[in-house]
C-alpha cells in the first residue's frame, strides 16, 4: 500500500479509520491488469438485496455527514435509475452493469446533457450525441436530453444571470429560467438601445446592474473546485439537479437512483469519492423525494470497464478507436498537448475551426484557457494522439455519425481494445 493510493475515513461511531487499499491507477493499467470487477455477476434485482459499498463511506467533513449513507435500497424499490450518460467507456459501463444485475430496461434513463445547444461555436466531439442516441436505441433505454442554453460559451461570456436550462419533460420540452434571467434580458435589450442612442450614461448604469447579477468573461480554470471550474458545475451537475426538480416525473413521491461512472483510479480528487451518498436534491420531508446516488465502479480499474464492453461486445465511442483514452468535450480545459493535437488533426486550426475559437477568445478575453500560456504555446509542436488505423471510426467521428446497427459487433468479428483504451490518466477527467 502506498500513501498516494491509501485513503483513511474516519468512523465517527466507533472512532476507527477506517483503510481502503490503494487501487489501480489509470496511468498504471495495461491489457494484462487481472479483470477483479468487471467480470459477471449474478442478478440481484426483486430479491430485496441492499447494496453495501464494499468501503466505509468518510465522515469527516460536515457535507460527508450530511450526505452519509449505510447502503442503498434494494434496486426495486427504487422508482426510477437514472444513469448520467456521458457516452464514454464509465457511463457505458454503468449501464451494463446493472442491466447485469437485472434491472429493467424499462426503469432506467439515459440522462445526456448537451455542451453546445444554442451556441454558434461548438466545444463538443459532434460525434458525441449521434453515439448516444445510437446507444440508447440499440439497448432500448430512454434516453433524455438536457441543456443550459447557449452552452458553454454562453457561460464563459457571461454578463448578468446564468442562462435557462431546458430539458425533455414526460410532455414535451421545459425551460426553467433563474430568477434574475428576465431582468437581465431587459438590460441588455436597454443597453442596446442606450448603444443606439449614445447614451453612456444609461449604458454605463445597465452594465453596472448586470454585472451585479452576474460576471464571468473567463475560462474554467484547472483544478477540483468547481466554484472556480464552473464548466461541470454549471453545464453538468446543476442541469442534472435542475431536472430532479422540476421534472414532472421526479418532483415529489418519488424514491430516484442516480448513477455515475467516476471511478478512484482515474485522479486523486475522485479516490476519495463515497460509493454510496445521499443525493443534494434529496427532499424526502418537503417534497418526499428520497435520491439516493451511487457509484458502481468506483473500485473497478480501467481493464475491468472494458471487458464488461467486451462481453457485451459493443463497440465504444469511435474517439477511443482513434487514439482518445477519455471521452469528454472536445475542447476540455483538461487536454494535454498531444489532445489539442488531435483536435487540430480531426477537426481542423484554421478559421472558424473549434481550436482557432480558443485562439480567438483568449485574444477577446485577454484569459488563457491555460494557467501560464496561451493555447498556441502551450500545445507547441506536440505529436497528435491520433490513430489512423480504424478507418471507419475516423470518418465517424469526422463526420458526427453513429448509426444503432453500429452499436453491437456483428457475429463473428473479434472485439478487440480501441487504440486509446490503456493510454493512461493524461488530461484527468472532467
Amino acid at each position: 500500500m502506498t500513501d498516494t493510493f491509501t485513503r483513511q475515513s474516519f468512523d465517527f461511531e466507533t472512532g476507527a479509520c477506517v483503510d481502503i487499499p490503494e487501487v489501480v491507477r489509470d496511468a498504471d493499467c495495461s491489457i494484462l491488469t487481472p479483470v477483479q470487477f468487471g467480470n459477471p455477476v449474478q442478478p440481484i434485482y426483486g430479491q430485496g438485496v441492499s447494496i453495501v459499498p464494499r468501503f466505509k463511506g468518510r465522515r469527516e467533513s460536515e457535507h460527508d455527514q450530511t450526505h452519509y449513507l449505510d447502503a442503498l435500497l434494494p434496486l426495486e424499490d427504487y422508482d426510477k435509475v437514472i444513469v448520467f450518460f456521458s457516452s464514454g467507456k464509465d457511463s457505458l459501463g454503468c449501464v451494463l452493469h446493472l442491466l447485469e444485475l437485472g434491472v429493467p430496461r424499462e426503469k432506467i434513463e439515459l440522462w445526456h446533457h448537451l455542451i453546445d445547444h444554442g451556441s454558434d461555436k461548438k466545444m463538443d466531439h459532434p460525434v458525441t450525441l449521434p453515439y448516444t442516441k445510437a446507444v440508447a436505441e440499440a439497448l432500448g433505454i430512454r434516453l433524455r436530453l438536457s441543456w443550459r442554453e447557449g452552452g458553454f460559451w454562453s457561460e464563459v461570456y457571461r454578463l448578468g444571470s446564468t442562462a435557462p436550462v431546458v430539458f425533455e419533460d414526460e410532455d414535451g420540452h421545459k425551460t426553467v429560467e433563474p430568477k434574475a434571467w428576465r431582468r437581465s434580458q431587459e438590460l441588455k435589450a436597454m443597453m442596446e438601445q442606450a448603444e443606439i442612442e449614445g447614451n453612456g450614461d444609461l449604458l454605463q448604469k445597465c452594465f453596472m446592474e448586470l454585472k451585479k447579477i452576474g460576471y464571468r468573461m473567463k475560462f474554467p480554470a484547472k483544478g477540483a473546485d468547481l466554484s472556480t471550474r464552473y464548466c461541470s458545475a454549471y453545464l453538468k451537475i446543476m442541469v442534472g439537479d435542475t431536472m430532479i426538480a422540476h421534472s414532472a416525473g421526479t418532483k415529489k413521491d418519488c424514491k430516484l437512483l442516480l448513477v455515475s461512472g467516476e471511478r478512484r483510479g482515474e485522479s486523486h480528487n475522485r479516490r476519495r469519492y463515497n460509493e454510496v451518498e445521499i443525493h443534494g436534491t434529496n427532499a424526502e420531508r418537503r417534497n418526499r423525494r428520497t435520491v439516493h446516488q451511487w457509484r458502481p465502479l468506483i473500485d473497478w480499474s480501467l481493464r475491468d470497464v472494458w471487458e464488461i464492453i467486451k462481453r457485451y461486445r459493443m463497440n465504444p465511442s469511435p474517439l477511443y478507436s482513434v487514439g482518445m483514452n477519455r471521452v469528454s468535450c472536445a475542447l476540455c480545459i483538461f487536454n494535454g498537448p498531444s489532445h489539442w493535437a488531435g483536435i487540430k488533426e480531426l477537426y481542423g486550426s484554421g478559421e472558424g475551426s473549434m481550436f482557432n475559437q480558443i485562439v480567438e477568445a483568449e485574444r477577446e478575453l485577454g484569459f488563457t484557457l491555460d494557467n501560464k500560456v496561451n493555447i498556441n504555446t502551450f500545445v507547441g509542436d506536440a505529436v497528435s494522439c491520433i490513430n489512423r488505423t480504424n478507418q471507419r471510426a475516423l470518418a465517424q467521428v469526422m463526420k458526427g455519425e453513429f448509426s444503432p446497427e453500429e452499436v453491437f459487433l456483428p457475429d463473428g468479428q473479434t472485439w478487440e481494445f480501441p487504440a486509446g483504451a490503456f493510454r493512461g490518466g493524461d488530461g484527468g477527467p472532467c
